[in-house]
This record gives C-alpha cells, structure tokens and sequence, in this order.
C-alpha cells in the first residue's frame, strides 16, 4: 500500500455505508413512508457512489465522489427535517428500522471517507521504516 491510495478495508467500510444507507432509503420508500418523490433520487445515489467505490478499487477520485454522495444525502434528510419523527417512533419498525439503517450507513460512509481521502492523498508515508 503506498501513499497514494487509501487502505482497502476503509474503501470496503465507505462502500458498504453507502449501501446500507442506500437500503435503508429504500426500505422507508417501499414500506410507504409519505412525502417520497415517485422516484427517490437517495438510494440511486448512494447506491451509484458505493458502487462506484467498489467498481473502481484504484482510483482515488471516487473516494471524493462516494464521500459526496453520503453528504448530500445527510444533509438533504436534515434540510427536510422528518427524520427525528420517524426516528423517535420506534413503534412502526419497518420505518425505524429503514431510518436506523440510513442514518448509521451515511455515518460510517462519512466518516470512512473522509479517513479515505486522507489517506489517498496524504504527501506522507503512513508506514515509516524503523530508526536504527
């Protein structure tokens, strides 16, 4: 591993973020949850962006574009603002459960790609080789 690319299992951890959160926007959707466009644009999203970080495994840009994906989303889902009811409601499962889901996948989307891209473009060696 060099300094130019970020740690496989960080690209993992950002990739399958993304698609939990991804699942759990489609759950809301397909459980009736209202207010969902005809076409929500949240798991196409987040699913493209953890895909792509799964599909191109040697390109640093996509770290930058999969970390995007989740921002845009959290800050769309706090923009709109419905998520703390349906989070503070546990009694309807199916919609916790999909808004559980989202928000810990964005979460950990965020914060991996965010140690990603810090790794992918840092100047410096992560591994140094011992002083003698």
């Amino acid at each position: 591993m060099t300094a130019l690319n970020a740690n496989p299992r960080v690209r993992l951890v950002l990739a399958l973020g993304l698609l939990v959160a991804a699942a759990g926007v489609l759950t809301q959707y397909l459980v009736g949850v209202p207010g969902f466009p005809t076409i929500p644009p949240g798991p196409i999203i987040l699913g493209i962006g953890g895909i792509l970080v799964l599909a191109l495994p040697r390109s640093r840009w996509v770290l930058i574009v999969g970390t995007l994906a989740a921002l845009f989303v959290t800050v769309g889902g706090l923009v709109e603002g419905s998520v703390w009811g349906r989070l503070g409601d546990p009694g309807q499962f199916d919609v916790w459960i999909g808004v559980v889901g989202q928000w810990l996948g964005q979460l950990i989307a965020l914060v991996a790609g965010v140690i990603g891209i810090r790794q992918a473009y840092s100047r410096t060696p992560r591994a140094t080789a011992a002083r003698h």
